[in-house]
């Protein structure tokens, strides 16, 4: 028969072995997609037994809990109903992974998954970081006596960063605005290069770090140098007589065929 200290120790070492393991670094998340994360631990047959609770380690909000062998969601957070989901298939095999459906800004954070069964109880925290990927540029053109302006408008979120190219590479970012994130998580960004060159090359580069995005815009402005003001008037006012002359044809033929 063990010794009651020895039996105390191997009892001490079981719970020790007992571990939750859940992802190291920050689980990446896009705006609107469904996050899915592991939390494994070691598996017993028995799920009788098994208690899993995943909250909020900021506010100890219930984000989706498991005992009794069912869902049990009597205390889950208002901002998580009808979103979250337990893979029960995995249960048997020791992974507590969560979804959460429509992920949104609220959502980013750390959150706790405890895990208790027959062969002990652990802790794992993870965080969650929230990236939006950021629209397609829409890009305008301002003329002016003085200058040209080129501006791109976008959304995204966080905040990018932004970086305007001459054609040899110089650095030319001289011009953004930015508001704050909107309920709805995206930054609204206006970035725009001005020249006092009637033609100019450069290149727009936007970049979302956390979302691994990077997007690049060439924008040309060239002219005709051998043609003046003066050319252009003389060919408009052409073009307009002879447009005249043609209309003015196509009537006088229109009427002469009705009166026949």
């Amino acid at each position: 028969m063990l010794p009651c200290f020895l039996l105390f120790w191997i009892v001490l070492r079981c719970a020790d072995s007992f571990s939750v393991r859940v992802p190291p670094g920050p689980v990446v998340v896009a705006r609107g997609a469904t996050a899915s994360f592991s939390c494994e631990f070691e598996p017993d047959l028995n799920l009788s037994n098994l208690v899993i609770n995943w909250q909020r380690v900021e506010d100890d909000r219930v984000v989706h809990s498991f005992y009794y062998e069912k869902d049990q969601l009597d205390r889950q957070s208002s901002d998580y109903v009808n979103r979250t989901q337990l893979n029960h298939d995995e249960l048997a095999k020791g992974n507590a992974s969560l979804s959460i459906a429509n992920f949104g800004l609220k959502d980013a954070g750390k959150y706790l998954c405890t895990v208790s069964n027959g062969k002990g109880t652990g802790k794992g925290e993870l965080q969650l970081v929230y990236a939006a990927f950021f629209s397609e540029p829409r890009l305008s053109i301002h003329l002016k006596s003085s200058d040209v302006t080129v501006q791109y408008e976008m959304e995204s979120y966080p905040r990018p960063e932004i970086l305007w190219q001459g054609s040899g590479g110089q650095n030319l970012t001289n011009h953004q605005e930015v508001s704050s994130a909107s309920d709805g998580g995206l930054y609204y960004l206006k970035s725009s290069y001005v020249s006092q060159k009637s033609a100019f090359n450069v290149t727009f580069t936007l970049i979302n770090p956390a979302a691994h995005q990077e997007l690049q815009r060439h924008v040309i402005l060239s002219y005709d140098e051998n043609m003046n003001s003066g050319t252009s008037v003389v060919a408009l006012s052409i073009l307009c007589t002879l447009l005249l002359c043609s209309t003015g044809l196509l009537l006088w033929l229109y009427c002469r065929a009705k009166q026949r």
